[in-house]
């Protein structure tokens, strides 16, 4: 399904025990295949967020349309940066991203988005990251830093991830930093999430069976960046 030529998907979390994400894993390793980056690695993103916080308040008041801007890496690994803006409509939600080099990862970072608007086409996320930043100045909200284990399905365009471990990076917006230091965020449970197209087939409905899960609006982001708040506030 398109909206505004970009592909909406269903997405399903659940905060998961332990337990309960060994079951699952065991489950879905044997029906379906790791994802492209081997199936088990480290992410971290940069969340960036306007000067009147419109991503962390559009989430955490639950609104049907909201976006977030994020700059993402696998096992920190700067040679593999993706610029993402991911989209929530009502309940299904899409993504639009693209590569960039760590050298308009540093001109992000520092706020100049000047380049996007003379390389970058017109239609490109990184040109609308440049007229947000434009109208309210895009700057770094929260580092965010996790495990993940991922699973994929061509039936449907399905894909299960089980994410734990999660952390908030403090001292440097910068996660390439040797400045950063991660603060686990402990008192959250794992999550996994169910993505698919139109339709989950029913032999991977049916995996979950028996495992008592609850859905849940749960946002990484907002832990991490709800856990900056309270070690800014236990030292000041």
């Amino acid at each position: 399904m398109l909206y505004k030529d970009r592909k909406l998907r269903y997405e399903l979390k659940f905060p998961a025990t332990a337990a309960q994400c060994e079951i699952l894993r065991e489950r879905f390793a044997s029906a379906m295949k790791p994802d492209e980056h081997g199936g088990s690695y480290r992410v971290t993103s940069l969340y960036l967020d306007d000067v009147y916080m419109s991503a962390y308040n559009d989430k955490l008041l639950g609104g049907d349309v909201r976006k977030k801007y994020r700059i993402r890496t696998y096992d920190l690994d700067p040679s593999l940066l993706r610029f993402e803006c991911k989209y929530k409509d009502r309940d299904m939600v899409s993504k639009r991203g693209m590569w960039i080099t760590k050298e308009q990862y540093i001109r992000i970072l520092n706020g100049d988005f000047l380049f996007s608007l003379e390389e970058m086409p017109e239609d490109s996320v990184l040109w609308d990251a440049s007229v947000s930043n434009s109208l309210s100045r895009l700057l770094p909200s929260v580092v965010v830093d996790y495990n993940r284990e991922a699973f994929i399905n061509r039936e449907g365009n399905v894909r299960f991830t089980i994410d734990s471990g999660f952390k908030a990076g403090v001292f440097s917006p910068d996660m390439f930093s040797t400045d950063i230091r991660y603060i686990p965020v402990t008192d959250s449970p794992a999550v996994v999430e169910l993505k698919y197209d139109e339709l989950l087939p029913d032999h991977l409905a049916q995996l979950v069976q028996g495992v008592k899960l609850e859905r849940a609006a749960f946002s990484k982001f907002l832990i991490c960046r709800d856990k900056l708040s309270q070690l800014h506030k236990s030292v000041y």
